[in-house]
C-alpha cells in the first residue's frame, strides 16, 4: 500500500510540474527606425530542445505605437534621401478608418503629386501603410518634402526633407 501512495505523490507531483508556467518569450526588435525602437512579439520556445527560442513576427496588421505620441510615422525613404517618381513611402499610422494621405512638396511647398492608402489597422490601434506616390515638376538636386498625415483630418502629419533625383 505504501509503494501505491509514493506513485500517486510522484505522478500527481510530475503532472502539477507542466502547469501554471508562463513559457512565453519576448523579443525586442531594434531596427534604428523610430516605429520600431519597441517591438515586441510573443512566441513559444522553439520545439527543438535546444532552448534557443522559436523566430517570431509580428502579425501583418499589428504595428507597434509610435514614440513621443506621434500619430504618424515615415519609415521609408529616409530623410535627406534623392527620390524620384514614383515614390515608395511607407511607414506607421494611427489614424480615422487607416485612411493615410501621401503629399510630396517642393522647397516652395507647391505640391507635386499626391496618394492615399489605408493603413492595416485604424485608430485607436496602429497599422502599417505602403503606397507609391507618383510626382511631377521636380527639379533634380532641389529639396522637397514627403510630409504624410491623417487623410480625413488631415492633421497629426509627420514629414521628412528629400531630394529629388
Amino acid at each position: 500500500m505504501k509503494g501505491i501512495g509514493v506513485l500517486i505523490v510522484l505522478s500527481t507531483g510530475l503532472a502539477l510540474a507542466g502547469c501554471g508556467g508562463d513559457n512565453t518569450t519576448t523579443f525586442i526588435e531594434q531596427t534604428g527606425s523610430p516605429a520600431a525602437s519597441s517591438a515586441s512579439a510573443s512566441a513559444s520556445p522553439s520545439a527543438s530542445g535546444s532552448g534557443s527560442p522559436a523566430s517570431s513576427t509580428l502579425p501583418s496588421t499589428a504595428a507597434t505605437p509610435i514614440p513621443n505620441n506621434l500619430k504618424v510615422i515615415i519609415d521609408s525613404p529616409d530623410g535627406s534621401a534623392a527620390i524620384s517618381s514614383p515614390v515608395e513611402v511607407s511607414g506607421t499610422a494611427s489614424v480615422a478608418n487607416g485612411a493615410v494621405l501621401v503629399v510630396i512638396l517642393d522647397a516652395a511647398g507647391t505640391e507635386l503629386g499626391r496618394a492615399t492608402t489605408t493603413a492595416s489597422a485604424s485608430k485607436p490601434d496602429f497599422g502599417h501603410y505602403d503606397v507609391s506616390v507618383s510626382f511631377s515638376g521636380a527639379v533634380a538636386g532641389a529639396k522637397g518634402q514627403i510630409k504624410v498625415m491623417d487623410a480625413a483630418t488631415q492633421k497629426y502629419y509627420y514629414f521628412i526633407t528629400v531630394r529629388f533625383a
